[in-house]
């Protein structure tokens, strides 16, 4: 419901503000997104998230700033006249790629001398062997998610081919270990439908994978439940 240009948020669940959030993130109206964003408990989430992938190299303070940034980033685009689609799983992005800046740029140089002296000469990578590491690290991924691609539409239809596009697509962003809760909400499934599916399509592409002749390491293994009935979504 609509007042001065602004919506009133409704009574109900945080998954209901969270939803409003999206909304208005994904139509363009800034006020209205950060108005149901707050209300939401999804930010407390984030930063639960974040401190659980961060909380070994960055102060609590500097993870919660990192989503603040994010959000900040959201709101000003929106007004910009760029609107936000999935906004859980953007924010989740650049949240992530602001923590991933602070550790490279800041904290891990206030380590680095430590970090140093532990080394032994054979570890260290000259600026060369460093470039050419991570240029075949790229290229490795870069053809896992082509390949990833291509076996998609094997995989089944609806909203297990919803779930399996935004791994991938979260692969090719550098975000491999995207949380269940978060696919929940950028899809607007429940976490438990989110972990099954993902289990799922996980199981389903590393059949499908093998087939081609490419083997998953074991332990890949432990992201699937083969236990999941093989219906479609």
């Amino acid at each position: 419901m609509a007042n001065n240009g602004h919506t009133t948020l409704p009574a109900g669940t945080d998954s209901d503000l969270f939803q409003v959030a999206k909304t208005a993130a994904a139509e363009g109206r800034p006020e209205d997104m950060l108005q149901a964003l707050s209300a939401s408990m999804f930010l407390d989430g984030l930063v639960r998230m974040h401190r659980k992938r961060w909380g070994q190299k960055l102060p609590a303070s500097e993870i919660e700033d990192c989503i603040a940034s994010s959000v900040d980033a959201a709101y000003d685009g929106i007004r910009a006249g760029k609107p936000v689609h999935d906004l859980g799983a953007w924010l989740w992005k650049v949240a992530d790629k602001v923590a991933q800046d602070r550790w490279t740029n800041d904290y891990r140089h206030r380590r680095g001398e430590a970090n140093d002296l532990a080394e032994t000469p054979d570890q260290i990578l000259d600026d060369g062997e460093r470039a050419e590491a991570e240029a075949l690290a790229d290229h490795r991924k870069s053809e896992a998610v082509r390949f990833a691609r291509r076996l998609l539409p094997r995989l089944g239809q609806g909203q297990i081919a919803d779930v399996m596009a935004l791994l991938i697509d979260a692969v090719e962003q550098g975000l491999p270990d995207l949380p269940a809760n978060l696919v929940a909400d950028t899809l607007s499934i429940s976490a438990g439908s989110a972990r099954k599916l993902m289990s799922r399509g996980l199981a389903r592409l590393q059949r499908e994978a093998a087939k081609e002749g490419i083997e998953f390491p074991d332990t890949f293994d432990d992201n699937t439940d083969n236990n999941q009935p093989e219906d479609d979504q």
